[in-house]
Parts: structure tokens; sequence; C-alpha cells
């Protein structure tokens, strides 16, 4: 740029004396206040573009932002010019931030429109950012003249991603998977104008004519799969889909206006944009109530799912011991009936005192579950008599277990272990607390098992299945399950310190 009033140049740029125009160019900036001048003084302004792809919207810019009037006046006006934009991109930005703190939110929740709100919020952050930077008087509150261009182009470009980002996820059908491939071609470019800046290839304005001219087939490809979601289905948001097709409207007009050399170029996107954006903006609002209500009932469907399952398996526990219990006193009546007499007494005291613990759906204490394991085991010895030795090595018994839990195991232990087997057998009760657990051991030195060998017996053989679950499912704790054909079985229940210590 080179003034001249009156013949006489005034204000030259030294870059174009010594050719180093293209190395200064976005990193140089120039601003100038003429002395004072009189109706009768000619002034020339002599513009030249450097620029590879510059056209007649950089002229019109410049000519645009000259202000003729009192130096007293001048910053007054100036500032007044770009304050209505600035406070739309405030209110967008702070608008952006409460709704990527929803996204947040609604992640959390697991609710599905968590990732619209997210597109929405990012989409609304770079468009307040252009907003703001987009403004005449940009130069008199910020004097960071490179940065400030520079992050101009980089929030037009970013808002662009998260508009095709935000129509990608609107459409919902078979145009849904190309619709986020533009999208994600959107940001290729993008990545691909940054490095082509950074390295310093070409200036990041002359980036723009590849820019623009990819988002025009970019946007081409959108406005094609937002006509195929309305031709080929019943449309379900309608006011989503028209939003798309007034947005991708908008955004040609100005791109075509700029690539033209048009003035205003922008203004078509920024006014369809803010009129859509509150549209949106009021229904996100009316949705979230009714979002955060189904997240809540979807939450409650699955703790009472758990506990359905939690019952299912006590129920299939509980006529299994029964039954087992009642077998042992059946075959202590015809070999001993004054034994079965004494175990019928005994169970009966045994089933007025512990039936709580059968119906029981959360942990109880350790003792509550040994002395059920003990009346039971003590059945199974008036049963076996000799043939069944049981030991007993209790270290600790100050935590939380789920009922039931360890008596299966003992059952196993009698029944599949010591009962197949021609010698006299043992099992053996143990429980100890280690740094971070407690660990409960039931084992026996019965004809054992093959764990890797596939059962074909017949049997559903679900009772471990739904203690290891059930441990789990409770209080996170874990079953191992060893065993050596000919030499035994254990099985280890080891529960974390901080789930069975009975303060939850």
């Amino acid at each position: 740029m080179e003034i001249y009033i009156d013949g006489e140049k005034v204000l030259w740029d030294s870059a174009n004396e010594i050719g180093l125009i293209d190395s200064t160019c976005g990193r140089k900036w120039i601003h100038w206040q003429s002395p004072e001048i009189s109706e009768n003084d000619v002034i020339e302004i002599r513009l030249t573009n450097p620029h590879r792809f510059g056209n007649k919207n950089a002229y019109n810019e410049l000519l645009g932002s000259i202000y003729g009037g009192s130096e007293d006046a001048f910053d007054s006006f100036m500032l007044k010019t770009g304050q209505t934009s600035r406070v739309i991109g405030t209110f967008l930005i702070v608008a952006a931030i409460m709704l990527l703190a929803g996204a947040l939110f609604f992640g959390l929740l697991h609710i599905d429109s968590g990732v619209t709100v997210g597109n929405l919020g990012a989409f609304a952050l770079f468009f307040g950012g252009y907003f703001i930077l987009d403004t005449v008087d940009l130069p008199l509150w910020s004097w960071l003249f490179a940065f400030n261009t520079y992050a101009l182009q980089i929030c037009i470009m970013l808002a662009a991603t998260c508009a095709a980002a935000c129509i990608a996820e609107s459409i919902n059908r078979a145009a849904r998977n190309t619709a986020r491939a533009a999208a994600f071609a959107s940001g290729a470019v993008n990545v691909v104008s940054a490095l082509l800046s950074l390295f310093k290839v070409m200036v990041i304005y002359d980036t723009l004519f590849f820019w623009l001219s990819a988002h025009i087939v970019i946007y081409a490809v959108l406005l094609g799969c937002c006509i195929c979601e309305c031709v080929c289905k019943n449309v379900t948001d309608r006011i989503a889909i028209a939003s798309d097709f007034l947005l991708i409207i908008a955004a040609f007009a100005d791109m075509v206006c700029f690539i033209a050399g048009g003035e205003n170029a922008g203004i078509c996107s920024k006014l369809v944009f803010l009129i859509l954006f509150l549209i949106h903006l009021v229904r996100m609002i009316m949705v979230i109530p009714m979002n955060y209500k189904a997240a809540r009932e979807a939450e409650q469907l699955k703790a009472e799912l758990a506990e359905n399952r939690i019952s299912i398996m006590l129920s299939q526990i509980q006529p299994h011991f029964l039954y087992n219990s009642l077998n042992t006193i059946y075959g202590l009546c015809e070999k001993d009936p004054t034994a079965a007499k004494k175990a019928v007494s005994d169970f009966a005291d045994y089933l007025r005192g512990n039936m709580d613990s059968l119906t029981r759906k959360s942990p109880v204490p350790f003792e509550t579950e040994l002395r059920l394991l003990k009346a039971y085991l003590s059945l199974e010895q008036m049963r076996f008599k000799k043939k069944l030795n049981i030991v007993w090595d209790i270290q600790t018994d100050s935590f939380m277990i789920p009922s039931l839990t360890v008596q299966p195991l003992a059952e196993n232990a009698v029944k599949h272990g010591i009962c197949k087997s021609e010698k006299v057998g043992t099992v053996k009760i143990s429980s100890r607390e280690l740094d971070d657990c407690y660990e409960i051991e039931v084992s026996d030195d019965g004809v054992g098992f093959d764990v890797n060998e596939t059962k074909n017996d017949g049997k559903s053989h679900l009772g471990i299945e739904n203690v290891r679950s059930r441990l789990w499912k409770m209080c996170g704790a874990e079953l191992e399950i060893t065993s050596e054909p000919g030499k035994g079985t254990s099985a280890v229940i080891r529960l974390p310190k901080k789930n069975a210590d009975g303060k939850d």
C-alpha cells in the first residue's frame, strides 16, 4: 500500500522496495492515520495484493475500513461498529461452554444425544470466535494483528467442520456413513491447510482458495445426503433436516461470494446460523429434562434387572439346598433312626433360625454363613459317618459375604469329591485375612477332575456359575477353582476388603 496526498508520498510499504512481500505477508501489519486533510486535497491510495488468489473482496474490506471524520470521534465510532458482533460472539461462546458441559454430563449418563449436544457446542464455540474476530474495529482492542487473522481463519475452518459433523449426526439412515465421511474429509482438509501454513509452503490466506474449493464439494455431498434422507424415507425430525438445508445453502452462498470477490462474505452463514442456533437451543432445553428422566429410569431398570437376576439365582440354589438336606435325613432314617430324629430336630431349628439368610439379597456376616455351613456339614457327617472328616481353620470371620456362596462349594466337595472316592475323605474349610482381601477356601482330597475337560453328563451345572456370578455382582469377589484327578479340588473365594468390610 502506498498513499499520496497532493502527489506527495506519505506512506509506503518498505517491503515493496526490497522484495520481501512474500516473507512479510501475514506477519507484518500497518495502520495509519492521516494528518489534517482539507476538502481540496487529493488523496491517492495505490494497492497491490501479493496473494496468489487475491480478489476484489480484499480491496473492498480495506476501503470499507477507511474512516472520514475527526480524530477524536474515530475510536468511539470504530468500537461501536463491531459491538453487536462481539456481544453475539460472547453469547455463543458462553452457550457453547454450557453445551459442552452438558454433553459431558450426558456422556456420563450414557445418553445418546450427548454426541449431538457436543457437536452443536463445538460449532457454537468456533462460530462465536468467528463473530468476535470478524470485525473492522479489531485492531483497536487487540494488537496481535497477524494472530487475529490466523485465529479468524481457523475459527472459520473448524466451524465448517463442526457444521458438517452436526449435519451428519442428524441423518439417520443409509446416507449417514457418507455424511460422516464428508465431515471427516472436512477435518482432513483443515489439517492439510494448517500444515501447509506451518511449514511455510504458502501463507494461510492463500490456502483459503483450496479450502473453499474442497468444501464446496464436501457441502455438495452433504446436500445430497440430506436430499437422500428426504426422498428415501419418511423424515422423523423435519426441523433438523430443514436446518441442514438452510445451513448448507447459506454456506454455499458465502463460499461463492468470497471466491467471486463479493462484499460482506459470511453474512448469510452468520444470520442463518444465529437463527438456527436459537431454535435448536430452545429445543434442547426442552428435551434435557426428558433425557435426564429417561436416563434415571434406565438406571432404575438396570438395577431392577440385576436384582431380578440375583433372585433367580437364589431361587435355583434354595430348592437344591433343601433337597440335599432332606435327602441326607432320608438316608439316615433307614441307617440310624435315632440320628435321623436328631437330624430332623436340628434341621428344623436351622430353618427357623436361618430362613432370613436364604432369601436375603445383600451380603451377610461371614459368621452367619458359617453357621449355615456347619449345620449342613453336620447333617452330611451324620449321613456318611466315618467316611467324611471335616477340618475347620477359621482365622477370621469379621467380614461380609453374599449368603449361600460357601455352602454350594462344600456341597460339591462332599458330593463330587468325597462320595465318589472309595477311601475316607476330608473337607477343609479355612478363612484368612490378607493385605487387600479376605480368602475363604473349601478343599477336599477326593477324586478331583480335569478343569479343562467339558462335562457332557446331561446336567446344567449352574450352581458354581451362580455362585461365581453373585460373588462378582454383589461385592466384586472372584472364585478360583483348581483340581487334579486323584488328588482333590480347591475352591478359593477372594473378597476385596473395600467391598467386604460391612461399611456400605
